[in-house]
């Protein structure tokens, strides 16, 4: 059944543990999304041989995009490293490295019948770049600012059906996970935005 999808809310975002784990951590809120653009980085190289397309290499990067907010916590650009509070106020400051992070997020679902359903999204090994922001003044009516952050996901390498090694296929190749989407029917639904999950092939 065709489906469509639209809206987002919801944005939250999880820093790791020095280890690289999520474990413990609690999913802090981003602010008020606006809207979320998501690029997939995918190429392919034709390898041509006596005249004939022979062979054909894939090369997937993940995914860039950019993330807008109506309104952005302050507590994610101190985690991300790019403001700090220092004596007289809230200091933008030089960013010293890309802090690697999961980012939270639900968009609507709705069939052919007009069912809806509330989608949960998580992005994984995220990075992002300091906010574009445009204050503008309108003679009537306030005019809001939006914060355009440009985003990375480099993934996360998928596990076996125990969570603790990586998912190796038949052929011996790994699987970097971008984004693990949740709906109503799978297991783990109402919990699934309370902590960042670990991807992990189903138990056969």
């Amino acid at each position: 059944m065709a489906k469509i999808k639209f809206n987002i809310k919801n944005v939250k975002y999880a820093v790791p543990n020095s280890d690289g784990s999520y474990e413990g951590v609690s999913p802090k809120s981003l602010g008020g999304a606006h809207q979320l653009t998501l690029n997939g980085t995918y190429s392919e190289k034709p390898i041509y041989a006596d005249g004939l397309k022979a062979f054909v290499l894939a090369s997937d990067q993940g995914l860039t995009g950019s993330l807008i907010m109506t309104y952005l916590n302050d507590d994610y650009e101190i985690d991300m490293g790019r403001k700090m509070r220092i004596a007289g106020g809230l200091a933008d400051i030089q960013q010293l490295a890309a802090k690697e992070h999961a980012i939270y997020f639900e968009i609507h679902e709705q069939d052919q019948n007009d069912s809806k359903a509330t989608l949960k999204c998580w992005l994984f090994n995220v990075t992002s770049g300091k906010p574009t922001e445009i204050f503008t003044q309108d003679q009537e009516e306030p005019t809001p600012n939006n914060y355009e952050i440009p985003i990375t996901v480099l993934g996360t390498l998928l596990k076996d059906e125990t969570g603790t090694n990586n998912y190796v296929d038949a052929n011996g190749n790994t699987l970097l996970v971008w984004r693990i989407t949740a709906s109503p029917t799978d297991d783990g639904y109402s919990t699934f935005g309370n902590s960042v999950p670990v991807p992990k092939v189903t138990a056969e």
